[in-house]
C-alpha cells in the first residue's frame, strides 16, 4: 500500500490459480513505478493481458528525519510493547535509517513485538530477518490491524508507528480510542514521481517488458484508440487514495476506461473526485488485482452487451 490508503504493497500471494488468458485482449495501465509493479504486472500477464506502467508518485527520505530517527533510538532502547509496519515502503525507509545510523532494522527490532498490516510487508520484514508477531489473515489493511488489535495491559502500552506523511490516522486514533501510547512519526513522504534519486528510498529497478507511460503518453494513448470495444478491454488499476488524486489532476481521465481500486479507501477517493471504480480488489494482492480487473471488464461487458448478440470475450 502506500501508506496513506491503508493498504498492504501487493505480494505473490493470493487466492488459488485463474485460468490461463482469462484476461485475453484486456489492457491495463498499472499506475506504479517500474521498481514496485514486477509481482502485480507479471500476474497480470499470466492471465493473457497487455500491461503498461504510468508512475505518478514517489518517496524520499522526509524533509526532517529528526522523529523518525528519535523513534529508532527509542526502540533499540526498548521503550515501545510493538511496532507496527503499514507498508513495504516504510520496511524500506526504517532499513535506510538503520543502517544511516550505524544499526540494522532487525537489531533494533529486538525484544518488540512486530505488526504487519499485510502479507507484502510481511515479506518486506523477512528480508530484513524479522518476522512479525501480528499480521491479520483476511482483511489485510489498518481496518483489519485494528480489529486484530489486543486490548492494553498492564505496563506502558506504547506503540511505535512509523508511515507516510499523508498517512490516513485511523490506525493511529484506533489504537489510541483504546487505550494505546501511539508514537507516530513521518517515516518518509510521498511525492510526484519521480523523487530527486539521492533522496529516494526505493531503488530504481525495471520490471521487464513493461512500457512506461508519462501522463501525456496516456492521453494521447487513449485519445488515439477509441470506440466501445476499446473502452471495454481498457482497465486502469490505482493503488491508492493519493495516486487516485494525481491521476484525476494530470491524467484527465475521459471516462472510457475502467478503473480498479486496490481498496477501499481508493475506490472511497476515487468516488468522491466524480470517477467511481468499477470494482475493487478483495484483497490487495497481484492476484486480488487481477480478479478484481476480471470482474470490471465482466460488469462492463453484461452493462454493454452487442447489439447483434454475439457473445462477448
Amino acid at each position: 500500500m502506500t501508506g496513506d490508503s491503508g493498504m498492504d504493497t501487493p505480494s505473490a500471494a493470493g487466492p488459488g490459480p485463474r485460468p490461463a488468458e482469462s484476461l485475453a485482449g484486456a489492457e491495463v495501465v498499472l499506475l506504479r513505478s517500474p521498481d514496485r509493479a514486477g509481482p502485480m504486472a507479471g500476474e497480470l500477464r499470466s492471465r493473457g493481458a497487455s500491461v503498461r506502467l504510468m508512475p505518478l508518485i514517489d518517496f524520499r527520505r522526509p524533509s526532517d528525519t529528526g522523529p523518525v530517527s528519535e523513534g529508532l533510538r527509542g526502540l533499540g532502547r526498548g521503550e515501545f510493547d510493538w511496532i507496527i509496519l503499514t507498508s513495504a515502503t516504510t520496511v524500506q525507509a526504517l532499513r535506510a535509517a538503520a543502517e544511516a545510523a550505524g544499526s540494522s532494522l532487525a537489531m533494533l527490532c529486538r525484544g518488540t513485538r512486530v505488526a504487519a498490516v499485510g502479507l507484502g510487508t510481511a515479506r518486506a520484514l523477512k528480508s530484513a530477518g524479522i518476522v512479525p508477531d501480528l499480521l491479520p489473515s483476511g482483511d489485510q489493511s489498518a481496518r483489519g490491524l485494528a480489529a486484530l488489535w489486543p486490548a492494553p495491559g498492564p505496563g506502558r502500552n506504547r506503540i511505535f508507528l512509523p508511515q507516510a506523511d499523508i498517512a490516513n490516522p485511523f490506525l493511529r486514533r484506533s489504537l489510541a480510542a483504546a487505550g494505546w501510547d501511539v508514537v507516530a512519526v513521518p517515516a518518509y513522504e510521498t511525492v510526484d514521481y519521480p523523487a530527486p534519486e539521492e533522496q529516494r528510498i526505493m531503488p530504481r529497478t525495471g520490471a521487464p517488458g513493461a512500457e512506461v507511460l508519462s501522463p501525456a503518453d496516456y492521453r494521447a494513448w487513449t485519445a488515439a484508440r477509441g470506440g466501445a470495444e476499446a473502452a471495454r478491454n481498457h482497465a486502469v488499476v490505482v493503488t491508492s487514495p493519493s495516486t487516485a488524486r494525481r491521476f484525476v489532476r494530470d491524467a484527465g481521465p475521459d471516462g472510457t476506461a475502467l478503473l480498479v481500486a486496490i481498496g477501499d479507501p481508493t475506490a472511497a477517493e476515487l468516488a468522491h473526485l466524480g470517477h467511481p471504480a468499477a470494482a475493487t480488489a478483495e484483497h490487495p494482492t497481484p492476484a486480488g488485482i487481477a480478479d478484481a480487473v476480471e470482474a470490471a471488464r465482466a460488469a462492463q461487458n453484461f452493462q454493454h452487451p452487442d447489439p447483434e448478440g454475439r457473445e462477448q470475450p
